[in-house]
């Protein structure tokens, strides 16, 4: 159970990396629902899975809290605009 947990869980931040990962940082409450939501529907069925897609889950999103400490995140913020009617979007570094 734990090696296919680790398994899916370094599938899973392969994924996440091929998206800029500070910017999958600065929304991890948000992708660890996501993927404890996706993970245990994948494994549902059997206590093994349903095991295995909480470990997954769990080293997934220690791993999202790890890419924040070091590398940073960066979060959508809206700007407001003179020049045009609806507001620009930016990528900011938050901490």
């Amino acid at each position: 159970m734990l090696e296919a947990g680790v398994i899916t869980a370094l599938g899973m931040i392969y994924l996440l990396s091929w998206m800029n990962l500070k910017r999958v940082a600065g929304y991890g409450f948000f992708w660890d629902i996501v993927i404890t939501a996706v993970l245990t529907w994948i494994f549902i069925g059997t206590y093994a899975g349903m095991v295995t897609g909480m470990f997954a889950a769990a080293i997934v999103s220690v791993f999202l809290r790890l890419i924040k400490k070091v590398a940073g995140a960066e979060r959508l913020h809206l700007e407001r605009a003179d020049d045009h009617i609806l507001p620009r979007a930016r990528w900011r570094t938050v901490k």
